[in-house]
Protein backbone atom coordinates (compact mmCIF):
# COMPACT_ATOMS: atom_id res chain seq x y z
CA UNK A 1 0.00 0.00 0.00
CA UNK A 2 2.86 1.91 0.31
CA UNK A 3 4.39 1.86 -2.46
CA UNK A 4 1.37 2.25 -4.33
CA UNK A 5 0.62 5.61 -2.09
CA UNK A 6 3.99 6.79 -3.62
CA UNK A 7 4.16 5.73 -6.64
CA UNK A 8 0.49 8.04 -7.15
CA UNK A 9 1.54 10.68 -5.73
CA UNK A 10 4.54 10.59 -8.07
CA UNK A 11 2.10 10.32 -10.97
CA UNK A 12 0.16 13.25 -9.88
CA UNK A 13 2.88 15.31 -9.11
CA UNK A 14 4.40 14.40 -12.34
CA UNK A 15 1.15 15.63 -14.18
CA UNK A 16 0.76 18.40 -12.21
CA UNK A 17 3.58 19.60 -13.67
CA UNK A 18 2.62 19.33 -17.57
CA UNK A 19 -0.25 22.16 -17.82
CA UNK A 20 -1.39 23.93 -20.53
CA UNK A 21 1.06 27.02 -19.72
CA UNK A 22 4.18 24.40 -19.53
CA UNK A 23 2.99 23.05 -22.36
CA UNK A 24 2.56 26.29 -24.21
CA UNK A 25 6.37 27.13 -23.00
CA UNK A 26 8.07 23.72 -24.53
CA UNK A 27 8.18 24.78 -27.97
CA UNK A 28 9.79 28.19 -27.36
CA UNK A 29 12.19 26.66 -24.77
CA UNK A 30 13.51 24.45 -26.86
CA UNK A 31 13.49 27.14 -29.84
CA UNK A 32 16.09 28.97 -27.52
CA UNK A 33 18.54 25.85 -27.01
CA UNK A 34 18.65 25.69 -30.56
CA UNK A 35 19.72 28.69 -31.12
CA UNK A 36 22.31 28.93 -28.84
CA UNK A 37 23.04 25.02 -29.72
CA UNK A 38 23.54 25.47 -33.75
CA UNK A 39 25.39 28.79 -33.16
CA UNK A 40 27.77 26.95 -31.22
CA UNK A 41 28.57 23.98 -33.12
CA UNK A 42 28.31 26.18 -36.56
CA UNK A 43 31.03 27.87 -35.31
CA UNK A 44 32.98 25.41 -33.71
CA UNK A 45 32.82 26.62 -30.40
CA UNK A 46 33.70 25.16 -27.00
CA UNK A 47 30.74 25.64 -26.11
CA UNK A 48 26.99 24.30 -25.66
CA UNK A 49 24.87 27.24 -24.93
CA UNK A 50 21.69 24.43 -25.50
CA UNK A 51 20.39 24.49 -21.79
CA UNK A 52 19.27 28.74 -21.37
CA UNK A 53 15.66 27.08 -22.26
CA UNK A 54 16.03 24.22 -20.01
CA UNK A 55 16.72 26.31 -16.90
CA UNK A 56 14.09 28.43 -17.37
CA UNK A 57 11.30 25.89 -17.83
CA UNK A 58 12.99 23.79 -14.87
CA UNK A 59 12.44 27.32 -13.01
CA UNK A 60 8.70 27.98 -14.44
CA UNK A 61 7.12 24.39 -14.64
CA UNK A 62 8.99 21.72 -12.91
CA UNK A 63 12.36 19.26 -13.51
CA UNK A 64 10.38 16.87 -15.19
CA UNK A 65 9.11 19.44 -18.04
CA UNK A 66 12.83 20.28 -18.06
CA UNK A 67 13.69 17.22 -19.02
CA UNK A 68 11.59 17.22 -21.82
CA UNK A 69 12.90 20.06 -23.28
CA UNK A 70 16.61 18.97 -22.78
CA UNK A 71 15.46 15.44 -24.54
CA UNK A 72 13.76 17.41 -27.58
CA UNK A 73 16.87 19.95 -28.04
CA UNK A 74 19.56 17.52 -28.11
CA UNK A 75 16.76 15.01 -30.74
CA UNK A 76 16.45 18.29 -33.26
CA UNK A 77 20.23 19.19 -32.74
CA UNK A 78 21.04 15.75 -34.42
CA UNK A 79 18.14 16.33 -37.17
CA UNK A 80 19.50 19.79 -38.01
CA UNK A 81 23.10 20.07 -36.83
CA UNK A 82 25.17 16.89 -35.79
CA UNK A 83 24.16 13.23 -34.76
CA UNK A 84 26.73 13.39 -32.70
CA UNK A 85 24.27 15.22 -30.07
CA UNK A 86 21.76 12.54 -29.74
CA UNK A 87 23.67 10.36 -26.74
CA UNK A 88 24.46 13.43 -25.06
CA UNK A 89 20.68 13.75 -24.40
CA UNK A 90 21.27 12.33 -21.51
CA UNK A 91 23.45 15.46 -20.36
CA UNK A 92 20.18 17.50 -21.32
CA UNK A 93 17.57 15.24 -19.31
CA UNK A 94 19.73 15.10 -16.18
CA UNK A 95 20.59 18.69 -16.25
CA UNK A 96 17.10 19.23 -16.35
CA UNK A 97 16.16 16.76 -13.66
CA UNK A 98 18.38 18.27 -11.42
CA UNK A 99 18.14 22.03 -12.15
CA UNK A 100 14.54 21.14 -11.69
CA UNK A 101 14.39 19.60 -8.23
CA UNK A 102 17.28 22.23 -6.98
CA UNK A 103 14.52 25.17 -7.89
CA UNK A 104 11.84 23.23 -5.96
CA UNK A 105 14.20 22.86 -2.85
CA UNK A 106 14.02 26.84 -2.54
CA UNK A 107 17.67 27.20 -3.83
CA UNK A 108 16.93 29.87 -6.71
CA UNK A 109 15.87 32.65 -4.31
CA UNK A 110 19.55 33.28 -3.31
CA UNK A 111 22.54 33.97 -5.62
CA UNK A 112 23.84 31.30 -3.09
CA UNK A 113 21.79 28.94 -4.42
CA UNK A 114 22.06 29.58 -7.46
CA UNK A 115 25.77 29.42 -7.98
CA UNK A 116 24.99 25.69 -6.13
CA UNK A 117 22.81 24.68 -8.68
CA UNK A 118 25.00 25.70 -11.20
CA UNK A 119 27.96 23.70 -9.30
CA UNK A 120 25.63 20.69 -9.50
CA UNK A 121 24.48 20.79 -12.80
CA UNK A 122 27.87 21.03 -13.75
CA UNK A 123 29.31 18.39 -12.34
CA UNK A 124 26.05 15.76 -13.53
CA UNK A 125 27.03 16.97 -16.91
CA UNK A 126 30.53 16.24 -16.82
CA UNK A 127 30.33 12.74 -14.99
CA UNK A 128 27.20 12.00 -17.64
CA UNK A 129 28.95 13.58 -20.76
CA UNK A 130 32.64 12.12 -20.18
CA UNK A 131 31.25 8.78 -19.91
CA UNK A 132 28.98 8.82 -23.05
CA UNK A 133 32.17 10.33 -24.71
CA UNK A 134 34.51 7.43 -23.55
CA UNK A 135 32.33 4.93 -23.91
CA UNK A 136 30.70 5.72 -26.99
CA UNK A 137 33.24 8.37 -29.39
CA UNK A 138 36.49 7.23 -27.30
CA UNK A 139 37.62 10.15 -25.91
CA UNK A 140 36.95 13.14 -28.72
CA UNK A 141 33.28 14.10 -30.61
CA UNK A 142 34.75 16.96 -32.61
CA UNK A 143 31.43 18.55 -32.25
CA UNK A 144 33.55 21.52 -30.42
CA UNK A 145 35.97 22.98 -29.82
CA UNK A 146 36.71 21.25 -26.60
CA UNK A 147 37.74 18.63 -28.90
CA UNK A 148 41.00 20.12 -29.71
CA UNK A 149 41.74 20.76 -25.74
CA UNK A 150 40.68 16.44 -25.33
CA UNK A 151 43.11 15.55 -27.56
CA UNK A 152 45.98 17.57 -26.89
CA UNK A 153 45.43 16.31 -23.02
CA UNK A 154 45.34 12.97 -24.08
CA UNK A 155 48.78 13.56 -26.50
CA UNK A 156 50.29 15.26 -23.82
CA UNK A 157 49.58 12.64 -20.66
CA UNK A 158 48.12 9.47 -22.48
CA UNK A 159 44.85 9.08 -20.16
CA UNK A 160 41.96 9.05 -21.96
CA UNK A 161 39.84 8.93 -19.05
CA UNK A 162 41.46 12.05 -17.07
CA UNK A 163 41.41 13.98 -20.05
CA UNK A 164 38.06 14.06 -21.32
CA UNK A 165 37.29 15.02 -17.60
CA UNK A 166 39.47 17.99 -17.40
CA UNK A 167 38.38 19.18 -21.20
CA UNK A 168 34.93 18.02 -20.17
CA UNK A 169 34.65 20.01 -16.25
CA UNK A 170 36.72 23.22 -18.10
CA UNK A 171 33.45 23.34 -20.68
CA UNK A 172 30.43 22.58 -18.24
CA UNK A 173 31.96 24.82 -15.84
CA UNK A 174 32.18 27.67 -18.01
CA UNK A 175 29.37 26.86 -20.68
CA UNK A 176 27.05 26.26 -17.45
CA UNK A 177 27.80 29.37 -15.65
CA UNK A 178 26.64 31.45 -18.88
CA UNK A 179 23.45 29.76 -19.25
CA UNK A 180 22.53 29.91 -15.48
CA UNK A 181 23.38 33.99 -15.35
CA UNK A 182 21.47 34.42 -18.38
CA UNK A 183 18.34 32.15 -17.17
CA UNK A 184 18.65 34.07 -13.66
CA UNK A 185 18.52 37.57 -15.18
CA UNK A 186 15.98 36.89 -17.59
CA UNK A 187 13.77 34.97 -14.90
CA UNK A 188 14.30 37.57 -12.11
CA UNK A 189 12.65 40.34 -14.66
CA UNK A 190 9.61 38.36 -15.36
CA UNK A 191 6.35 39.81 -12.93
CA UNK A 192 5.52 38.04 -9.61
CA UNK A 193 2.33 37.59 -10.61
CA UNK A 194 3.09 35.80 -14.16
CA UNK A 195 5.46 32.90 -12.44
CA UNK A 196 2.82 32.49 -9.72
CA UNK A 197 1.01 30.73 -12.79
CA UNK A 198 3.39 28.37 -12.77
CA UNK A 199 4.11 25.14 -10.54
CA UNK A 200 7.74 25.72 -9.95
CA UNK A 201 7.71 29.38 -9.67
CA UNK A 202 9.35 29.96 -6.23
CA UNK A 203 12.61 32.11 -7.51
CA UNK A 204 11.52 35.06 -5.63
CA UNK A 205 12.56 36.13 -2.04
CA UNK A 206 10.49 35.61 0.65
CA UNK A 207 10.53 39.14 1.35
CA UNK A 208 9.48 40.01 -1.92
CA UNK A 209 5.97 41.47 -2.91
CA UNK A 210 3.63 40.31 -5.41
CA UNK A 211 3.76 43.58 -6.54
CA UNK A 212 6.59 43.86 -8.89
Amino acid sequence: MGKAKTKMTFVEGLKAQFTTKSLVLIPIAVGINLIGGSLCATLKLPLFMDMIGTIITAVLAGPWVAALVGLLTNIFLAIVSNPVYLPYALVSIGSGLVTGYMVRAGFFKKVWGVVLTWLACTLVSVIIASTITILVFGGATGATGASVLTATLIAATKKIVSSVFASSMIENLVDRGIAFLIAYVLVKKIPARFLSQYTASATRDDDESDDD
